[in-house]
């Protein structure tokens, strides 16, 4: 799973597109420990990726099915979490790759949520990602 995450990371943060929009300091994986009520101190928008479930094959033998999940959030607009997600999904969906000891596969898009935080001016989507890797 480390491999993933990096290999993830790295897809993410060398695109120019992504970046221009999120800066590659606010991509994290796993949760951050960011005070809410320190609006100044938050790092918006900001992607974070986390591993939400994971099975491994019999056969073939060291084969993991891995469900990742990609939070987009911002403090901006709802148009900002769609042009993100719409840079994010072409980077990731099908990728092929080899990090360090690891082979994904493939990496493919299984869904995606809005969600609203209505006490508070926060726009979140969360992509999740089915991940084959050895």
């Amino acid at each position: 799973m480390l491999n993933v995450s990096k290999k993830i990371i790295s897809l993410l943060k060398a695109d120019a597109s992504l970046t221009a929009i999120v800066k590659a300091t606010n991509m994290f994986v796993g949760p951050t420990d960011i005070v809410e009520e320190k609006l100044s101190e938050l790092y918006m928008p900001q992607i974070n990726i986390q591993q939400v479930g994971e099975t491994s094959r019999t056969v073939p033998s060291g084969v993991r099915d891995t469900i990742l999940q990609l939070d987009i959030w911002t403090m901006n607009s709802q148009l900002e979490i769609e042009n993100i997600s719409e840079i994010i999904i072409p980077l990731l969906n099908y990728e092929i790759a080899d990090e360090s000891t690891s082979h994904i596969y493939w990496l493919r898009m299984s869904g995606s949520a809005d969600q609203y935080e209505s006490d508070r001016r926060i726009w979140h989507r969360s992509i999740r990602f089915n991940v084959w890797c050895q």
